[in-house]
């Protein structure tokens, strides 16, 4: 996770100091050619996927973990991006989101009549720690009044990184984890909308790691 972070900054620290030399664009004078985002997305891919498929737990005989009551802060991300031409921008977006989620064992017992009754208690709760790193490149397909208004569609595709904690709520010391610690990280919005000369907002509708609905401000320089 540290070197998750790490790798983050270091990405965008590289990508700020080359585009931002040049502050207008090429094509036209008048035109920010970089902008920097702060969003916060509403369920993302981490949220929506499935529970039951993504944890593991040592220390069980004869006995299957499952998931309950996930619960998710949002995806909050922050990203850069330059503008190459008249269409076309490319950048970086990174996002951190963290997940709750109760750990359960099914203790199983036999009813009066013989049949196997299912009882579910509650072991602990895992907390995970997702960061995802993304190149983006967004199409501008509509601009007014110099970019102060920009309909746009954006596609981005990376790695997303895990990292885990488990409180035990049982004397016995189990250990649960996510049973991968990265996995494939990726965003596609069809529709996005841009509002603002130089400082402004966005917000954008798709699905992916970053949200089906992301929004928040923007900075063009």
């Amino acid at each position: 996770m540290r070197n998750a972070i790490l790798l983050i900054l270091a990405a965008l620290i590289a990508c700020a100091p080359a585009s931002a030399a040049k502050k207008k664009a090429t094509w036209a004078k008048g035109y920010t050619q970089n902008d920097w985002t702060l969003g916060y997305g509403f369920k993302s891919v981490i949220t929506l996927s499935s529970s039951f498929e993504d944890m593991e737990m040592s220390n069980v005989t004869q006995k299957t973990l499952s998931a309950d009551d996930r619960q998710s802060i949002g995806a909050i991300s922050f990203g850069f991006t330059h503008r190459k031409g008249q269409k076309i921008s490319f950048g970086l977006q990174a996002a951190f989101e963290m997940t709750k989620q109760n750990c359960m064992i099914n203790e199983s017992k036999f009813a009066a009549d013989g049949s196997k009754v299912n009882n579910f208690i509650k072991v602990g709760e895992l907390s995970s720690r997702y960061i995802t790193v993304t190149p983006l490149l967004r199409f501008n397909w509509v601009e007014k009044n110099k970019g102060k208004l920009t309909f746009y569609s954006k596609l981005a595709a990376g790695i997303t990184f895990i990292g885990d904690s488990y409180d035990s709520n049982t004397e016995v010391n189990y250990e649960v984890e996510s049973k991968k610690q990265h996995f494939f990280g990726f965003q596609v919005s069809p529709l996005g909308l841009m509002i603002g000369t130089k400082v402004g907002g966005f917000i954008e509708v798709g699905y992916g790691s970053y949200g089906i609905v992301q929004a928040g401000l923007c900075y063009k320089f």
